[in-house]
């Protein structure tokens, strides 16, 4: 019975603990930084950024005049306008050339305004990384502790089929003394089946466990690993309260930081709408000079008509917004209920994180106290169950009568340990809600 044990166990852990060549255990820390490094929606998000840098730059240098230069090569064929003004058959080539340069003095403030909305869009995009990056924390986070409750889980499970074997061996041992009917045997093996039965499912469950960390780790589907265990103190601070814990949550949370910046970015888009209503005013210059050649007659040379058709002006554009069909007005308030909406949005992270801060704080102290209550039942079960082996080795009591207390204590532990591992992520919860120490 033994080796069937041993094998049963190692038929469990095939495929879900083994380590890799170094041996390597995962510690929470580092499934963290593999899967924020690996994650594709992290990558998108700096790509975000970078977009958003690319068009700050833009809207600087827009502040800046702008220089063209141009040249075009023309020939005319047939009748034209000679110097004597009249019509006659010739052929005509002229060359331009022309530089010219023009800069935006009055918009409106709208290049202003744009350029502090990118700001805007800028740090809420890099807010946007950060809770990316701490949601995916989080849900490593819950997937590493749940294959440390599917662990124990499997432990107990594996140890009761340790117990049942014990009792298998008592049972023939009775039979042999005379102080049990054989039939109890059948049923022993019959209790020891569903024991490999619970073990196998406990196995199926860690196993699904560990792929779902792997799937959010984004490792590659053939490499196994295995995770560190976690110590911890199961102990309930006083001082422990949702409010403090909220108020501390408002300067640190990327989800309420991108909420403001996003308002304060539709805040500009107002301003930028409005600028529709004043008028835009630019300053430009230009030089420029021709060269012409005529099919009949004398041209002048090329340098010469280059230094003497040289003309140069500087000028100002001011164009005024008289009537837009209302275009501008509209504008404006759309942008206007965009940047109301954006506020309300703001007020929204706000509730839902007190909300998630409260029942984290609730599901804490829940665990706590179901773990003490746990706690205290093991220690009874555990007695109760050391009476009744005393019992059944002596032959005072019938196979059912111990297995059911076998089965109680198996049911407390298991209950201890999800107590104890549902408060230990809670408390962790709640300290990267308090910003006083990452979720990993």
């Amino acid at each position: 019975m033994k080796k069937r044990s041993i094998a049963i166990a190692l038929i469990l852990f095939a495929g879900i603990t083994a380590v890799n060549a170094q041996n390597r255990k995962w510690a929470l820390n580092d499934c963290i930084e593999y899967a924020i490094e690996h994650n594709t929606e992290v990558k998108r998000s700096k790509n975000r950024i970078r977009s958003l840098q690319v068009q700050r730059n833009t809207w600087k240098n827009s502040l800046l005049p702008d220089l063209n230069a141009g040249a075009s090569q023309k020939f005319a064929f047939g009748r034209a306008l000679n110097r004597d003004n009249t019509y006659e058959n010739s052929n005509i080539q002229s060359s331009t050339f022309s530089v010219s340069a023009e800069m935006n003095l009055f918009s409106g403030f709208r290049t202003i305004a744009s350029i502090s909305q990118n700001r805007y869009d800028l740090l809420a995009a890099e807010a946007d990384k950060g809770l990316i990056e701490n949601n995916l924390s989080l849900n490593i986070t819950g997937a590493y502790f749940q294959i440390l409750l599917d662990k124990e889980i499997l432990r107990i499970a594996q140890e009761q089929i340790r117990l049942t074997e014990e009792q298998e061996e008592r049972t023939r041992l009775l039979i042999e003394n005379g102080k049990a009917a054989p039939s109890q045997l059948y049923d022993v093996r019959a209790q020891l089946a569903d024991d490999e039965l619970a073990a196998t499912e406990a196995g199926n469950a860690l196993r699904l466990a560990f792929l779902e960390l792997a799937q959010l780790m984004e490792l590659k589907g053939n490499e196994y690993f295995d995770i560190d265990s976690l110590s911890g103190n199961i102990v309930m601070a006083d001082t422990l309260n949702p409010l403090g814990i909220y108020h501390a949550a408002l300067t640190c949370m990327p989800q309420v930081k991108q909420a403001y910046y996003t308002w304060q970015s539709k805040s500009k888009g107002v301003k930028i709408a409005k600028a529709g209503y004043y008028p835009a005013v630019s300053l430009g210059a230009g030089i420029s000079t021709g060269y012409y050649h005529y099919g009949h007659g004398v041209s002048e040379t090329f340098q010469n008509q280059f230094n003497n058709n040289m003309q140069k002006s500087i000028y100002f554009t001011v164009s005024l917004p008289l009537f837009d069909r209302f275009a501008t007005r509209n504008r404006v308030r759309a942008a206007r209920i965009e940047e109301d909406d954006s506020r309300l949005s703001l007020e929204n992270e706000k509730k839902s994180l007190y909300k998630n801060i409260e029942k984290a704080y609730t599901d804490a102290l829940a665990a706590f106290e179901k773990y003490q209550s746990t706690s205290k039942a093991v220690t009874a079960n555990q007695e109760a169950h050391r009476y009744a082996l005393e019992k059944y080795a002596a032959g005072k009591s019938t196979v059912f009568e111990y297995n059911e207390i076998k089965m109680k204590l198996a049911d407390a532990l298991s209950k201890q340990s999800q107590a104890k591992y549902t408060y230990l992520l809670k408390d962790r919860i709640l300290a990267f809600y308090s910003c006083h120490s990452p979720v990993n």
